[in-house]
């Protein structure tokens, strides 16, 4: 059995490799990379399957779903998003999508809401938790006694160092510049990740506002505060993961609300139950992959598959990223209009009152 690595080729956010490092520990081998946003179009080298642990965020471009026929996935700690820009709902799952899910239930999902959603929609579901919590502690860290700030406000940035004042307080921040964007190299990318992740455990503390940053810290024995805004996002993807660490939002961090917390850290709490779970789950399906002789007839020829299908689909989408790119354009003109109708009106009101 052949196994691949689903990665987020352009992504801007580390946590995005966070996730891929995450579920690559449990794969024998990689034999192919993998791009999240284009799975559809994957072709192996023969007419074979590929074993995949889809644990992440799923997905910008909707007409990526379902995956490429040639794929076996093992579906833990997945994250379903609502498509904004085409659909701005669920709907891009309906019909193939949904039938596809239902030939590889149970689905493992990261949240309650994903979790709803699809059961909703007939698919077999479950709250697996997120993969990134089943990371391991590397053994030659030693404790730098650091405070990470990741992707916090200016605002937390001075608070923190204005309590801290002994303390060595570093700000470190998950998006990556335009050169660090959509590396190809995947050691590269799983470096970058070992460094961060490394950084973090030989931590007293980390205060953040991204969530995967808060999990690997939790997986790692670091105490974290997790900075939290509560609106839709987190009480449908966030929420179900406060239990186990500090979370507050930036105006109770800024009114002195965790100071103790921040003061004095404490352990997090125990995600033990879920790590055996996801743990147990994952190495049965890649030890069942070692084994299993899946019957490859009903798949396409690849060439045939490349012709009909992918050729056709990347077609496809250069024309919907000219019209989403021609859609942002006149949203982006509409708020400049509107910006500049309100300033002609406001001139205008002045003007009437001044000949009153």
């Amino acid at each position: 059995m052949k196994y691949g690595l689903i990665y987020y080729k352009d992504t801007e956010n580390l946590g995005d490799d966070i996730l891929s490092y995450a579920g690559k520990r449990f794969l024998p081998q990689i034999d192919y990379y993998i791009d999240r946003e284009n799975m559809d179009l994957f072709l192996p080298e023969k007419k074979e399957y590929v074993a995949a642990i889809l644990n992440g965020w799923y997905i910008h471009y909707s007409y990526a779903f379902p995956p490429s026929p040639y794929l076996l996935p093992f579906f833990s700690g997945t994250h379903f998003n609502i498509d904004p820009m085409i659909y701005g709902d669920y709907a891009y799952l309906d019909g193939a999508g949904v039938e596809y899910l239902k030939k590889y239930t149970p689905i493992g999902c990261r949240d309650p809401k994903t979790m709803e959603m699809l059961q909703q929609k007939g698919v077999d579901s479950y709250f697996s938790g997120c993969l990134t919590l089943t990371l391991q502690k590397y053994a030659d860290v030693q404790p730098n006694h650091m405070v990470f700030l990741t992707d916090v406000s200016d605002r937390v940035s001075e608070y923190v160092r204005s309590r801290l004042l002994d303390r060595e307080v570093l700000n470190l921040t998950h998006r990556f510049t335009k050169q660090e964007k959509g590396w190809m190299d995947w050691e590269k990318r799983e470096e970058r990740v070992e460094t961060y992740l490394k950084r973090y455990q030989g931590a007293d503390l980390v205060i953040t506002k991204r969530l995967h940053c808060a999990l690997p810290c939790i997986a790692l024995d670091v105490p974290v505060i997790l900075i939290v805004e509560e609106n839709q996002d987190y009480y449908d993807r966030i929420d179900c993961f406060t239990p186990y660490v500090t979370s507050c939002t930036e105006e109770e961090l800024l009114s002195g609300k965790v100071d103790e917390r921040l003061l004095h850290p404490v352990p997090n709490g125990s995600v033990k139950e879920l790590v055996d779970g996801m743990e147990a789950e994952v190495r049965q399906f890649v030890e069942k992959m070692r084994t299993v002789e899946p019957d490859t007839s009903q798949l396409p020829d690849p060439s045939l598959y490349h012709e009909l299908f992918v050729e056709r689909s990347i077609n496809m989408r250069r024309a919907i990223h000219r019209l989403l790119a021609r859609q942002i354009s006149l949203v982006m003109q509409h708020h400049e209009d509107v910006r500049t109708m309100e300033k002609v009106m406001a001139l205008a009101r002045k003007l009437t009152g001044a000949e009153q």
